[in-house]
C-alpha cells in the first residue's frame, strides 16, 4: 500500500485555487460553479443564500474532493493513472471516486456500510468501480469499512484516500469551494455548512478567515455526535443520528477547529423538518445535512437582519426519496411533522 504521509503541512498550498473552467474532460469539469440559490426570508429576515452542491455529476460536493485529492496526488507524483484508489466511505464519496477513477482511467474499490443509500451507492458500480459492502459494526471490529479500505489497499498495493485523515479533504475546498464562494458572494458575513468529516467547512473557513476575518464560520452538527463536544472541549460521549452525513463518533484530523468560530448542533427532527420544507414551499430539494445547515442560518438570519448568510447544501433531496421524504419511514422512527 502507498502511504500517502498527507500531514497538517499540506494547509500550505502550492498554489491558491483551481478552477472549474480549467478541467478540460467534459463530465469532470461540470464539478463545481455551482449555484447560489436565494432562499426566502421574510423582510425583518437577513439573507440567505444556499450554495447548491447538488449539482455536482453524482449529486453532491463531495465530487470535489475526489476530483481534489486525486488531481493534487497526481500533481505531487503520489499516483498515476492505472493505480487502484482505494476508499471508505458511507456516503456521497463513493460515487465521487467512482466517476474520476472512470474518467482518470483508474481502478477504484469503494467500502461502504451495507446499510449506506443505495441511492447512493448505486453510482459504484454504475460507473465501473468495485463495491465492498461490509456490515454495521463498531471501529473496532476488524470488519469496520474503513479497517477493511485499509486492508484491500495493502493487500491490492493500492492508494488507500481515507478522507477521514487526508489534509487534501479540506486543502481541496480551501484551494476551490471557498474562493468559487467568496467570488460569488463578497459581502457574506456568515457561512454555514454541515460536518461530517469535516473537511468541507474546515477548508472554506480557512479560505474565508483569510478573506475577511470578520466572517463569521459556522459548523453544523447532529445533537446526538461529538463534533460538537470536541469543539467545546468536552469528552466524547453517544454518536447516533439519522441524519446521513452528518456528526461523527470523535474529533477527525480534517476539522481545523481554528478556522471555525462555532459548531451547533441541530436535532434530526428539526433537520428533516427543514429539509422538508425546503422542497415543499421553495422547491429546494436537499438532504437531511443540509436542512440542519438551513436550519441554523435562519435562526441567525432571524436574530441579524443585516446578516448575509452563505448555506453549504451537500447534496440533494432525490437521495433520500425513501427516508427524510417517506412519511412512513419518519413515523417508524418517532418522527411527528
Amino acid at each position: 500500500m502507498t502511504e500517502l504521509n498527507i500531514s497538517q503541512a499540506s494547509r500550505e498550498s502550492d498554489s491558491r485555487d483551481f478552477h472549474s473552467r480549467d478541467i478540460t474532460d467534459p463530465v469532470l469539469a461540470r464539478i463545481g460553479n455551482t449555484s447560489l440559490l436565494p432562499y426566502p426570508t421574510s423582510p425583518a429576515e437577513g439573507n440567505i443564500n444556499v450554495k447548491a452542491e447538488f449539482e455536482n455529476p453524482t449529486g453532491s460536493m463531495k465530487d470535489r474532493i475526489a476530483f481534489g485529492m486525486v488531481t493534487l496526488l497526481e500533481k505531487r507524483g503520489v499516483i498515476s493513472q492505472g493505480d487502484l484508489l482505494v476508499e471508505a466511505s458511507s456516503g456521497n464519496t463513493a460515487g465521487g471516486l467512482a466517476l474520476v477513477a472512470n474518467r482518470r482511467d483508474y481502478d477504484a474499490v469503494i467500502t461502504a456500510p451495507i446499510e449506506n443509500s443505495p441511492q447512493k451507492l448505486g453510482y459504484v458500480e454504475a460507473l465501473g468501480a468495485e463495491l465492498v459492502a461490509c456490515p454495521d459494526v463498531s471501529a473496532d471490529d476488524e470488519r469496520y469499512y474503513r479497517t477493511e479500505a485499509k486492508r484491500i489497499a495493502e493487500e491490492r498495493n493500492g492508494v488507500w484516500l481515507d478522507q477521514y485523515t487526508n489534509q487534501l479533504n479540506p486543502e481541496v475546498h480551501s484551494r476551490w469551494t471557498g474562493p468559487e464562494l467568496t467570488d460569488q458572494y463578497p459581502d457574506l458575513t456568515h457561512v454555514i455548512a454541515p460536518m461530517g468529516t469535516g473537511g468541507t467547512m474546515s477548508g472554506i473557513a480557512k479560505w474565508v478567515k483569510e478573506y475577511d476575518s470578520s466572517i463569521t464560520t459556522i459548523g453544523v452538527d447532529a445533537i446526538e455526535s461529538n463534533i460538537s463536544t470536541a469543539f467545546d472541549g468536552e469528552t466524547d460521549g453517544e454518536h447516533s443520528t439519522d441524519v446521513e452525513g452528518l456528526g461523527k463518533g470523535e474529533k477527525l484530523p480534517t476539522m481545523w477547529f481554528e478556522y471555525i468560530d462555532d459548531v451547533r448542533s441541530v436535532s434530526d427532527a428539526d433537520s428533516f423538518r427543514q429539509a422538508r420544507r425546503a422542497a415543499n414551499e421553495h422547491g429546494i430539494l436537499i438532504g437531511g445535512s443540509s436542512g440542519a445547515a438551513l436550519f441554523v442560518a435562519h435562526e441567525i438570519a432571524t436574530q441579524d437582519p443585516d446578516s448575509e448568510i452563505a448555506v453549504l447544501a451537500c447534496d440533494g433531496g432525490e437521495q433520500y426519496f425513501d427516508t427524510l421524504f417517506d412519511d412512513d419511514w419518519l413515523a417508524d422512527r418517532g418522527y411527528e411533522f
